[in-house]
């Protein structure tokens, strides 16, 4: 099972919040409800050195 971006598997198997993580989830909701596309929402994570789900400097796409 892949586990969420913004989640954390916890030794019991469950789900938990993962607070840096549910951050950057919230300023990419943010950003792209404020008008953004999806260009420039991973314009802006480059911009703020946000590493991608995977560890990656760069996002290439979001989903």
């Amino acid at each position: 099972m892949r586990i969420p971006y913004g989640f954390t598997l916890t030794s019991s198997g469950t789900l938990e919040i993962n607070r840096s993580e549910a951050n950057v989830v919230r300023l990419i909701f943010d950003f792209y409800m404020a008008g953004a596309s999806l260009g420039k929402v991973v314009d802006m994570l480059h911009a703020k050195q946000i590493s991608s789900p995977i560890g990656k400097a760069k996002w290439t796409q979001l989903r």
